[in-house]
């Protein structure tokens, strides 16, 4: 196992503390490529991932600017299903209503279809919200109501309660810095759009950054600014009091975009992406509750076992493994993939989050240690609304 036993703190004691690893570092030999059979996707950037959490993938999209896409076309519009468990890929036929080849949308998996959003395909920048039928893959353009977001792309989507909120992106040009800070809410159900008022700092307007769920508070961190710099800031938005806030966490390992990050447990994984300077593929875990990053291993473009730098790449967790799919390192377009295994959720977690999803008070007795105040800190932290007094 790896030594982790160098630490970096902040000197005013606020913000984050990173734990590096030190003396030979045989965590990052647990990376795998995955060979999978059946019709492997083309390499790609730009694409989307999402799952159905019984272990399929789905992977609409994306573009490939070598002649390795042929007659497709630079932007791509196939349609696969990703068997996890038997580590097999599939084509699914579209019908019906296709949505136009494109990168750099959003997708999210709501019920049985996959929900896509935005992008961009060189010619021009969508805004309307195309459905695929995950069994049939049947597709549709919903009829929507409201007020529709601007076209846009390199934002994110994010899922809560019945609803998907999209934040940022890019609404420009290529080589433009025209970015977003607006956020906009649909519904499913009623199929309204409608701009989320919040109060509260917002983050600067951004493209290629990562937004992610943690209890009832969206987490933004990352991207690329107005000026086309790597942000480095680190933000909160609490999903029903509509108040963002940012937090005192910046730091050199957030200062990154187009990366991927997801949350398993108490923690966002963070991969790859660019720095602004170079591409990159450590693998970073950032623990929510305690405020503390842990370099699970650093860059290393030398060392074959690890994935190779990479941008605009997924990663998703599946049965506790990081899946990792696509991405563009030095002009070539990747289809390979590779999964990390993490450490299961502990008991003790498991237990807070019960508490807390089921309001169910804390007996006095017969409970472990640490669990009550586990739970009144989650609650405070990632619950309660904020108190900005």
């Amino acid at each position: 196992m790896a030594q982790h036993t160098r630490w970096e703190r902040p000197a005013n004691g606020n913000g984050l503390s990173v734990e590096y690893p030190s003396g030979p570092d045989e965590e990052k030999r647990k990376w795998r490529e995955i060979k999978s059979t059946g019709v492997i996707p083309l390499g790609r950037i730009g694409h989307s991932i999402c799952d159905d959490g019984e272990g399929n993938l789905y992977l609409w999209g994306g573009v490939n600017e070598t002649v390795e896409s042929g007659n497709k076309g630079t932007y791509l519009d196939d349609f696969f299903r990703y068997d996890f468990h038997k580590k097999v890929w599939s084509e699914i036929p579209l019908s019906g209503e296709r949505p136009i080849p494109r990168a750099f949308h959003s997708a999210v998996c709501y019920q049985d279809k996959v929900i896509i959003f935005g992008g961009c395909n060189g010619k021009g920048r969508f805004d309307a919200i195309n459905m695929i039928s995950t069994a049939t893959g049947c597709c549709d353009t919903a009829v929507t109501k409201g007020e529709k977001p601007q076209s846009r792309y390199c934002h994110t989507a994010i899922t809560y309660k019945g609803s998907m909120l999209v934040f940022g992106g890019k609404c420009g040009g290529r080589n433009s810095n025209r970015r977003l800070a607006d956020m906009f809410e649909y519904n499913f159900a009623t199929s309204m759009w409608s701009e989320v008022k919040a109060s509260g700092t917002p983050p600067s307007s951004r493209s290629a950054h990562t937004s992610v769920v943690y209890g009832k508070k969206m987490l933004v961190f990352g991207g690329r600014d107005g000026e086309g710099h790597c942000c480095e800031d680190f933000h909160e938005f609490h999903l029903e009091a509509r108040v963002w806030r940012r937090l005192d966490c910046t730091h050199s390992l957030l200062m990154r975009a187009r990366h991927s990050a997801v949350i398993h447990g108490d923690s966002i994984v963070i991969f790859g992406g660019w720095s602004g300077k170079k591409k990159l593929n450590d693998l970073c875990m950032y623990n929510l509750d305690t405020n503390k990053i842990r370099v699970i291993h650093d860059n290393d473009e030398n060392d074959a076992s690890l994935p190779c730098r990479r941008e605009c790449h997924t990663t998703i967790v599946v049965d506790n493994k990081l899946v990792l799919f696509g991405g563009r390192f030095r002009g070539v377009f990747m289809n390979d993939s590779f999964e990390f295994p993490l450490p299961p959720p502990s008991l003790k977690l498991l237990l807070r989050n019960w508490f807390v999803d089921n309001s169910v008070q804390i007996p006095e007795i017969g409970i472990p240690n640490g669990i009550s105040s586990s739970v009144e800190g989650y609650k405070t932290r990632f619950i309660d609304p904020p108190n900005l007094s």
